[in-house]
């Protein structure tokens, strides 16, 4: 997983080329998972279930960045 300039954040075709999907594509899953309304540990543990050919690393990416991206509470 490469990542932007000066971030850890890995871009949209990073996460296309690592996972097979766009993360617009994730984010609509989770969104109609109900994940809104998920704390970032629920998120990434959704990856568990729905997508377990991920690696723990991109799930949690995704998952950082669906919570960023929904303004959802951060906690670890």
């Amino acid at each position: 997983m490469s990542a932007n300039s000066n971030t850890s954040i890995p871009s949209d075709r990073d996460v296309l080329e690592g996972t097979g999907r766009h993360p617009d594509e994730w984010f609509a899953f989770l969104d109609i998972a109900g994940a809104t309304t998920w704390q970032r540990p629920q998120i990434a543990g959704w990856f568990v279930t729905n997508a377990d050919h991920l690696s723990s690393e991109w799930a949690e990416s995704i998952a950082a960045r669906y919570a960023a991206a929904r303004g959802l509470a951060q906690a670890e």
